[in-house]
């Protein structure tokens, strides 16, 4: 299958299922941050050699290379500015002015959703080298100032635009669109002339959200279930076989394991989001103890583990086993005013609420389905670290993870 020509990311434009090229901290940071090979072909490929002319190792595969699901109830619940975080730690250098950055990898950003904000990925790298200096400057001890250098505006912004040229975007339109980008990923990938990430490791394929295409998917099936009727089923499994109707269970495993496949290739993690509109939640009674504000908000912290929502996956299988950790993110919610409040306490707390709102805070969990079949050092690993629980916030300035 050919492949586009690359284009600045300010002005590229998405044609699928062909991919286009964008150029333009804690245990749950450890669990998606890790080194891979540099992007190069394996030997069979005979073009381990990056531009520079410096011989590459060859690729390896590491058993650890972890598969994370995102999931909330609604939209605007933060996954999407989680990937943003996680891009931009994974693409910032390692290093710059004496201050430890990111990960210098390159990544793959699949967006089914066709909402990709570059200016704001931008942000939020922004935001991080901020954040970094900041911490650095107030925690450095005097003797070793010398080590931490001031930065020019021009300097940050060469920063940025260079580390944003490591991010690949690319915008199917379906399911069968999104496998063919797939499948062209390794390619492409390995098409050095083609890209600056060449010398870096594939840090992870993010994919923005793996639901977008769901019930698009589940009407071709029903549409292609129903054209079976009365058929012989000889004929129904050989059409099957050779890909010729579209089956909603053998789309997502030739997805799942086109994904697997590029893991082994690349040694990278798969990040993805989707949203839980199916399967039996598990509710939790919300504690009204320990308050974060002036009014009672929801503080995950309060509730337990056992009692704090989890989904079964809203994706058939194997969707649903694929995910080595599952995560469920959703804002901090400001709680309905007490029915017996009157409307001059209403209007007094108004601008306070409308403060805490406008922090953007969100919290975030592992995701607790099927936690009783969870092997016991899992469980217990959890209750050590904070039972899985974590918060970040999302603002004009980037985002932060506490």
């Amino acid at each position: 299958m050919p492949l586009p020509a690359a284009a600045p990311w300010i002005q590229a434009q998405y044609q699928l299922p062909e991919p286009t090229i964008t150029v333009d901290q804690d245990e749950q940071e450890e669990q998606v941050y890790h080194e891979g090979p540099p992007i190069q072909p394996e030997p069979e490929h005979d073009l381990n050699i990056d531009p520079r002319g410096q011989i590459l190792p060859p690729a390896r595969m590491k058993s650890t290379d972890p598969v994370v699901e995102i999931s909330s109830t609604s939209s605007g619940a933060g996954k999407t500015q989680a990937l943003y975080y996680l891009t931009a730690m994974a693409i910032l250098p390692t290093e710059f002015h004496g201050v430890k950055l990111g990960r210098g990898s390159a990544v793959v950003f699949v967006d089914t959703d066709g909402r990709f904000d570059a200016e704001r990925l931008l942000t939020v790298a922004r935001g991080i080298v901020y954040k970094k200096f900041k911490a650095q400057n107030e925690n450095v001890e005097p003797r070793t100032s010398e080590d931490v250098t001031d930065y020019t505006k021009e300097d940050l912004n060469t920063l940025l635009t260079t580390s944003l040229q490591h991010v690949h975007v690319f915008q199917p339109q379906s399911s069968p669109a999104l496998l063919s980008t797939l499948q062209s990923l390794e390619p492409y990938l390995f098409d050095l002339a083609r890209h600056f990430s060449s010398a870096r490791p594939l840090h992870a394929i993010i994919i923005d959200s793996a639901s977008a295409f769901f019930w698009q998917d589940k009407l071709h099936d029903e549409v292609a279930r129903t054209e079976d009727i009365g058929r012989p089923y000889q004929e129904i499994e050989s059409e099957r076989r050779e890909k010729k109707s579209f089956y909603l269970f053998d789309m997502y495993a030739d997805l799942v394991a086109e994904l697997k496949r590029l893991q082994r290739v690349f040694s990278c993690a798969v990040v993805y989001t989707t949203i839980a509109w199916s399967g039996r939640s598990t509710p939790g009674q919300l504690s009204s103890s320990g308050p974060s504000g002036p009014f009672p908000l929801f503080d995950p912290s309060d509730v337990p583990v056992s009692r704090t929502p989890s989904f079964r996956s809203s994706l058939p299988g194997p969707w649903g086993v694929f995910p080595t950790v599952r995560l469920v993110v959703q804002r901090d919610v400001v709680r309905p005013f007490p029915p017996a409040m009157t409307a001059h306490e209403a209007q007094r707390e108004a601008p306070m609420r409308q403060e805490v709102v406008l922090k953007g805070q969100f919290v975030g969990w592992v995701n607790g389905w099927g936690r009783e079949d969870w092997p016991r050092r899992v469980v217990e690993g959890l209750d050590e670290k904070n039972r899985g629980m974590f918060e970040f916030s999302v603002g004009t300035e980037g985002v932060n993870f506490d």
